[in-house]
């Protein structure tokens, strides 16, 4: 479980800059995908939110604890934002 800890902890990060970048590219044609592309961070980020919360089962000391809740407020707090900037984006067209 110490993994799941280590690797979610990562994916957090990436999650994060998948975000950047898909947000600072400007208009992605993403008729190829099919799917809009924060629809597919928010779905990587709910997946990296449940590792997380797993990651708590791995939990031998105090440095596995701060990974696990740090984990969950990068990803609970992105994927909060992502599902307003989604949830406002369809509204508006």
């Amino acid at each position: 479980m110490k993994k799941v800890n280590i690797g979610s902890f990562i994916s957090s990060i990436f999650c994060i800059l998948l975000f950047v970048i898909v947000s600072f590219f400007g208009p992605i044609d993403y008729s190829i995908m099919g799917v809009h592309p924060f629809n597919l961070v928010l779905a990587v980020t709910l997946l990296t939110l449940v590792l997380g919360v797993l990651g708590f089962a791995g939990m031998q000391d105090w440095k596995g604890l701060a990974r696990s809740i740090t984990t969950i407020i990068l990803t609970l707090g992105l994927s909060v934002f992502l599902t307003f900037i989604i949830f406002f984006g369809n509204l508006l067209s």
